[in-house]
């Protein structure tokens, strides 16, 4: 049973809003750069495997993978894939990492939505 009064457990809540609120922050301002950025004057070149590969930091094997899993943008007009540079450059920057999560964190995203159904119960 939790013996933790109200006043005990505001620290926890007021962090967890912290976080969500950080969360909500940077989609926002993701979403507000993709709609406000102005257009390219002119149209960009495609390029092809080989130069997303030197893009992206990663082998032309490795970049086909991606395409096959469908987490790299691209274009298959016919039998090649064709790719924006542009493109490559977001992908890249939406894939960026925040560090390893505390295991606090971990914690909360795996009991997210469990039943304590255990609740009450003794093992031994």
């Amino acid at each position: 049973m939790n013996n933790k009064t109200p006043f005990e457990a505001v620290p926890q809540i007021v962090a967890r809003l912290e976080e969500k609120l950080d969360a909500l922050t940077e989609t926002v301002t993701k979403l507000f750069q993709r709609l406000y950025t102005p257009p390219p004057e002119d149209p960009e070149e495609m390029v092809a495997i080989t130069e997303a590969a030197n893009i992206l930091h990663l082998s032309v094997s490795r970049v086909r993978a991606l395409v096959q899993e469908g987490r790299v943008p691209c274009y298959k007009p016919g039998r090649n894939l064709l790719f924006l540079p542009s493109e490559l450059r977001r992908w890249l920057s939406d894939s960026k990492r925040r560090g390893q999560s505390s295991i606090e964190e971990q914690m909360v995203l795996m009991t997210k939505g469990m039943r304590n159904s255990a609740k009450g119960r003794r093992f031994s």
